[in-house]
């Protein structure tokens, strides 16, 4: 095959950089390692942050770049490097123009603010998110069944729905009969629809697409990337491209030794599809590509190991940060039986998880475990369970406190002490220790009516149930690249012919700091540089 660019990654990075480079009138060919499209974005919420875009204005939202500047600064805890915010600020709301304009259909997420750190500078209440509107299945022809789908999301449920309905906690309030009809209709919403989207134009473009293509290895001619070789169909294919490659092959997340050397946490767990295990990193880094690392990643979820709905015997990871850590009659606990955070905010779970103890030179809150009652289970869902569903078998659970502890290898009189000190608070709709449900988006993601306090519930009816927490995250290093996305040498200057975007990317315009909504609009936005760049290459 012979083309003008190759995009190697069917996510939202890999999807952006093919459609801008259809739009510059290139010829373009994307390849995708699994027989399923659409890699981590399709198994995501699929929100978009982007400041001061043309959707908010036309509602009549106030926004600013400079606003949005130093809330960036913030989140990056001094980490980002400072050409790259200014590309990410700049070109993401025109790259949203762009696929706009070429067909992808979006909408403000309304009712979303800056959720997780709602009092840092230049925040805003509303307008910065934006989510693709979904798209029915059978308009993707034969790729339709073949859309990754991750274990979180609802079928043809968006945020933006998730929003107005209630929040994710209210699923029991959702409409029975629109969520059936949504199934009749095949609608992909949220990541999948994002996904979807990008797909559908891609076909209407005529662009190849090639599902199980094991990228192995870029070619060089001159000094210059003019290519790409893999395995397909069972045997070595070479796509020659005369403007250059793109890698939005992802992270490593699926990679264990990868995943060691550049993360290095006890209770990691791969939170993606098992095909993302750093490809990209590696291919570039056989040609001198500098790697990147934010040395204090916080763009990290928490959550649960599930049996796969795919797998006999495996098992993937249940993201409980907004889908059942925030909700009442539930706390978490380390080994000492002791909490150690605000549960309703994941980032806060996040930072006790991660911290170490010079002390006794281990992290001292992992492990950890989520605990919830009776309560719980009868009024939230649990594991994509409707409310009210018996408890799983893999769960564990105990029809007293003690029992359970014991079963955790936990004190049973430090949990108990833990469990009653909380409840007592809980009843008085206060946790005077870590002050949970103290942010309005914490207060947000419950969506239970009939609670005394949207986040706060006791521990008090048994059956008592646990399940272990994990860690699971986005890569903290990948390929150093430059406003244009071009991967850089390890000498400092451009590798030819080279690009790079997505989690395939290091996140130097973010740095430390994680906003729902930047990892997918960075992966958008520099793969669009990535293809503008290429299509202006000699």
């Amino acid at each position: 095959m012979d083309v003008d660019l190759v995009v190697a990654g069917t996510g939202a990075a890999g999807c952006g950089a093919a459609l801008a480079g259809v739009a510059r009138g290139l010829r373009v060919a994307v390849v995708e390692k699994s027989e399923r499209l659409g890699g981590a974005t399709a198994a995501s919420l699929g929100g978009l942050w982007v400041p001061e875009n043309h959707l908010a204005a036309a509602e009549g939202l106030p926004d600013g770049l400079d606003a949005a500047r130093r809330y960036m600064q913030f989140l990056s805890g001094g980490y980002a490097l400072a050409p790259m915010v200014e590309a990410y600020l700049h070109n993401s709301r025109a790259a949203l123009r762009d696929f706009a304009a070429a067909g992808v259909p979006f909408r403000l997420l309304r009712g979303l603010p800056d959720h997780y750190f709602p009092k840092a500078e230049g925040t805003v209440a509303d307008g910065r998110m934006v989510e693709a509107a979904p798209i029915v299945r059978d308009a993707l022809g034969p790729w339709g069944e073949r859309l990754e789908e991750g274990v979180y999301n609802e079928a043809g449920v968006s945020w933006g729905d998730a929003i107005a309905w209630g929040g994710l906690g209210a699923r029991q309030r959702w409409p029975e009969e629109e969520l059936e009809a949504r199934r009749q209709r095949r609608l992909l919403a949220a990541g999948p629809a994002l996904v979807g989207q990008c797909v559908a134009r891609l076909l209407a473009a005529n662009v190849p697409i090639l599902a199980g293509f094991r990228a192995e290895r870029l070619l060089m001619e001159d000094g210059r990337v003019v290519g790409l070789e893999g395995q397909h169909g069972g045997g070595t294919m070479s796509i020659r491209a005369r403007r250059g490659v793109v890698l939005a092959t992802g992270g490593y997340e699926g990679s264990p030794d990868l995943v060691n050397r550049f993360e290095g946490l006890p209770d990691w767990m791969n939170i993606f599809p098992r095909a993302i295990e750093g490809d990209g990193m590696l291919m570039g880094t056989e040609l001198g590509a500098a790697v990147w690392r934010v040395p204090n990643n916080l763009a990290m979820l928490v959550g649960y190991a599930i049996p796969s709905p795919e797998v006999p015997g495996e098992q993937v990871f249940f993201s409980a940060g907004l889908r059942g850590l925030s909700y009442p009659h539930s706390l978490v606990v380390n080994d000492q039986a002791r909490r150690f955070c605000d549960e309703s905010q994941f980032q806060h779970v996040v930072a006790g998880l991660t911290r170490f103890d010079l002390g006794r030179h281990r992290h001292p809150n992992l492990p950890a475990w989520m605990l919830f009652d009776a309560q719980y289970l009868r009024r939230y869902s649990f594991a994509r369970r409707p409310p009210g569903a018996p408890v799983p078998d893999w769960v564990m659970r105990a029809g007293s406190l003690e029992e359970l502890a014991r079963m955790l290898g936990l004190d049973p009189a430090a949990l108990a002490e833990t469990v009653a000190r909380f409840n007592d608070g809980a009843a008085r709709g206060e946790d005077p220790e870590h002050g949970r449900g103290s942010s309005a988006f914490a207060r947000s993601t419950a969506g239970d009516p009939h609670a005394a306090h949207p986040n706060l519930g006791t521990l008090a009816e048994p059956p008592f149930c646990a399940v272990r927490i994990k860690l699971g995250g986005i890569s903290a290093a990948g390929l150093l690249t430059d406003p244009d996305s071009r991967v850089q040498h390890v000498r400092g200057r451009p590798i030819p012919g080279l690009y790079a975007c997505g989690n395939a990317a290091a996140p130097t315009e973010s740095g430390a700091g994680y906003q729902a909504g930047i990892s997918l609009m960075r992966g958008l936005t520099f793969g669009w540089l990535a293809a503008r760049h290429a299509a202006g290459a000699a």
